[in-house]
């Protein structure tokens, strides 16, 4: 044993020494009398005054003494641990004890079962030690992570890391009302749910984000638990090494103009621009969206004129959006509030093409 001390009390100042810097002390109990040895220091911890001469010939200390000074919501842990040592196995456990000046010290016991040449149980040995600072940064931290869950819970959002090439590792924070299975997320699995007509922007920005190694935002459109595409905005940020390599990146992603966004969908608002659009894509007429929805061709040359939202036409706007959805296009906001078309499928196109049976109203 490395004697820190000279003397006579070589191993005994040692040990007091070591107790004291790391904040533990011993004990052991004669599993047949009951009776327990604590050594000078776990006294301490726990809040009793040392006894004068021997410790080992201390007649009075009993786990009865541990119960004395542990807080009352705490005792079943105490009565765990009794089970267990009768059982004869080793345990780790938390308990709390309250000082004689009513302050509350976390302790951390750990104990293990002697057995003596027969293989009958005789004592049980442990070491106590003050873990209060640990529990109090545990728990500082468990605090602060609810608070970080609670706000990504009430923007949607999401927190993540990923490799330089945009390989996502861990999907740490999410909002609660979130479906989604996190391994759908990690990977390049992410990149799947980026719409199509995104991904080649998601790809060239993670590749120019590895050379540059600084922080960027990107908006992409997202596939959501619902199955349908929102705007997602994307705040990236590299952690860098000390010699300035990348260890890792950390991402935020957040619902962006989902309220706008929410109520033209509720309504079934699109623009007249839109509706101009849409009829380009799919090489419809005025007169082909007419038969599609029962509308005058007067009613929606007149809301087409409309550049804007004409929320005094919401049910025409609701027929139009409904013909022109169903027959291959989809219709979005950018986060700026621009809105836009895009055909559904180059498929549906065709299609509807070669279902026209009058070419001359298609030209008209």
């Amino acid at each position: 044993m490395l004697h820190l001390f000279a003397g006579d009390n070589a191993v005994e100042e040692t040990v007091r020494f070591a107790e004291e810097v790391a904040r533990y002390g011993l004990w052991q109990v004669d599993l047949t009398s009951g009776r327990m040895t604590f050594s000078s220091n776990l006294y301490r911890l726990i809040g009793l005054k040392v006894p004068d001469g021997a410790l080992d010939q201390v007649d009075d200390v009993t786990f009865s003494t541990f119960e004395k000074v542990t807080h009352p919501d705490d005792l079943p842990v105490l009565a765990e641990i009794q089970h267990i040592l009768a059982e004869g196995l080793p345990f780790e456990r938390q308990f709390r004890v309250i000082h004689p000046n009513g302050r509350v010290r976390a302790m951390a016991i750990h104990g293990e079962v002697v057995v003596d040449a027969s293989g009958r149980k005789s004592r049980a040995i442990g070491a106590l030690m003050d873990v209060t600072t640990h529990v109090e940064s545990v728990r500082a931290s468990q605090v602060d992570s609810e608070r970080v869950r609670n706000i990504m819970s009430a923007i949607d959002g999401r927190l993540w890391t990923a490799r330089s090439d945009g390989f996502r590792t861990d999907l740490l924070l999410r909002g609660r009302s979130s479906t989604a299975v996190a391994s759908n997320w990690l990977g390049f699995g992410w990149l799947a749910r980026v719409h199509p007509d995104d991904a080649g922007l998601a790809r060239a920005t993670w590749a120019e984000a590895g050379e540059r190694k600084k922080s960027f935002m990107v908006d992409l459109r997202i596939r959501g638990d619902d199955g349908d595409y929102h705007w997602r905005r994307q705040y990236c940020s590299p952690i860098l090494n000390d010699d300035g390599s990348v260890r890792e990146w950390v991402g935020l992603s957040l619902l962006v103009n989902a309220g706008e966004m929410a109520a033209e969908s509720a309504a079934g608002t699109i623009t007249g621009a839109q509706i101009r659009a849409a009829r380009g894509i799919l090489n419809w007429s005025v007169r082909h969206l007419a038969d599609r929805t029962g509308l005058s061709t007067g009613t929606l040359r007149r809301i087409e004129a409309h550049d804007g939202y004409n929320k005094g036409a919401s049910s025409a706007l609701l027929l139009i959006k409904d013909a022109l959805s169903a027959a291959g296009v989809d219709f979005f906001v950018l986060p700026t509030g621009e809105a836009g078309v895009y055909p559904t499928r180059k498929g549906s196109r065709l299609k509807v093409v070669s279902k026209q049976d009058d070419t001359k109203k298609a030209s008209a």
